[in-house]
């Protein structure tokens, strides 16, 4: 836990020690549980990483890093400094969402792996075997968050501190699926964004060098299947590319990608569209007036309002059982310090 907390915080094993004035052969010693600490040490460290005491008590799962997370939705020139930064704030996160899972009973998992090998390794079946799955109609994904929470996943809108990651996806045991997408992307790399990830938790149980690409493949299938988007991908131009946009709500730039992957544009006219969208600086971003509504995340929203109206836990109490401070509570999960009264779509557990 000293090490959970040190690198959720950004802080090297050096820094650390240097901040709370021991050596860092003896701070190496304690995370690694070879030494035990001792009530000043353990309090030195707290203060210097802001987390209350009882943090360091806990005794919950962690979690390395997701299957192919080094390979998928991120750049690649990330310092593993940051890696691990965002690895140990999902690692508290999933913790949070554990114990807050154990008073509500959420709506049944519809997401299952399938085996790509059984697709004939083409994640365009797979998605289609997917969409079918969940029942969703042809055409465009209204709203990929809600489907996926009406599914039994969890999406997590989180801050990574960093544009170098979009997201990252998790299915561990005793949990529902777990999408943590950085809140800064627009909601069009968010909806593609989320996608890929869900490619990976459906498709992928063992690594593969083309797990990047078969996931890319899974999430345009998913929000573009050949045989709805075809028709649409007809004398393809800039305008073209806008006007589509708002209707399939994903970006110019998927839309030509897929286009060219379906062979419904020459290659030279899509080497021009590419030059022409790079000079108007749509590979950065595209026009704002083209910017699609924000999708709502609600499930994670809804437990905790539940705990803090059903359940009557004032932030104090709740800091305790989920060990951090309020402030860092309030600004994580965006809560006010009175909790909205709703009536979240979750069923209360008895005891």
């Amino acid at each position: 836990m000293v090490t959970l907390a040190r690198e959720s915080r950004g802080i090297t094993q050096t820094e650390l020690a240097k901040i709370i004035g021991v050596s860092q052969a003896l701070l190496s010693k304690i995370e690694s549980g070879v030494k035990p600490t001792t009530e000043s040490i353990l309090g030195e460290i707290a203060k210097a990483l802001d987390y209350p005491e009882n943090f360091f008590f806990q005794t919950d799962t962690l979690y390395g890093p997701s299957l192919g997370e080094f390979f998928h939705r991120r750049r690649q020139d990330i310092s593993v400094k940051v890696i691990a930064r965002v690895h140990a704030q999902i690692n508290i996160i999933m913790i949070h969402i554990e114990r807050l899972l154990r008073s509500v009973d959420l709506p049944p998992i519809k997401i299952h792996h399938l085996d790509l090998n059984e697709f004939g390794g083409r994640p365009h079946k797979v998605a289609a075997a997917v969409r079918a799955m969940l029942q969703i109609a042809d055409g465009p994904i209204p709203n990929v968050i809600r489907l996926i929470e009406n599914a039994g996943g969890i999406v997590v809108r989180y801050p990574f501190g960093t544009p170098q990651i979009d997201a990252i996806g998790r299915w561990v045991p005793n949990l529902p699926p777990l999408f943590f997408v950085n809140e800064s992307l627009t909601t069009d790399r968010e909806r593609m964004s989320l996608c890929h990830e869900l490619g990976h938790l459906v498709m992928h149980d063992v690594p593969n060098a083309d797990m990047e690409t078969e996931a890319n493949q899974f999430a345009a299938s998913f929000l573009m299947p050949e045989q709805d988007i075809a028709p649409h991908l007809t004398r393809i131009s800039l305008d073209r590319l806008s006007a589509l946009k708002p209707y399939w709500r994903v970006s110019m730039g998927a839309l030509l990608y897929r286009a060219t992957e379906l062979k419904k544009v020459p290659a030279s006219i899509a080497k021009l569209l590419w030059v022409q969208m790079a000079q108007r600086g749509y590979r950065r971003r595209e026009p704002s007036e083209l910017d699609l509504a924000s999708e709502e995340a609600t499930v994670l929203r809804d437990i905790l309002e539940l705990h803090r109206t059903h359940y009557g836990y004032d932030m104090e109490e709740f800091s305790k059982v989920l060990a951090a401070r309020p402030a860092e509570l309030m600004a994580l999960y965006k809560l006010a310090q009175s909790p909205t009264v709703t009536r979240p779509p979750l069923r209360l557990l008895r005891a």
